[in-house]
């Protein structure tokens, strides 16, 4: 049987990466910076799960991943979570 605690971090964490995916590839427009920081926060301020999101962006090969990176940051993602989370995903 799946983990239900399991299965709900990574819709956190899928949610937290669209989120910063919309704004920074421009996938939604009229996304503000600001009401993407909104959404962010609306969704988790766990510096842990922002950080997940960010790892998968920065191993992204995609001219836009760094923007997504940054937005993450400022949403409180921790810098050596994310390092930890890029090491994970090798």
């Amino acid at each position: 049987m799946p983990d239900t605690r399991t299965q709900n971090r990574q819709a956190t964490v899928d949610r937290l990466h669209r989120i910063a995916d919309d704004h920074a590839g421009g996938y939604r427009p009229g996304l503000t910076r600001a009401d993407a920081l909104t959404e962010l926060s609306a969704t988790s301020s766990d510096p842990d799960l922002l950080a997940e999101a960010a790892a998968a962006h920065a191993m992204a090969d995609n001219w836009y991943a760094i923007v997504a990176v940054d937005l993450l940051i400022e949403a409180g993602a921790d810098e050596e979570l994310i390092q930890h989370h890029i090491a994970e995903l090798g």
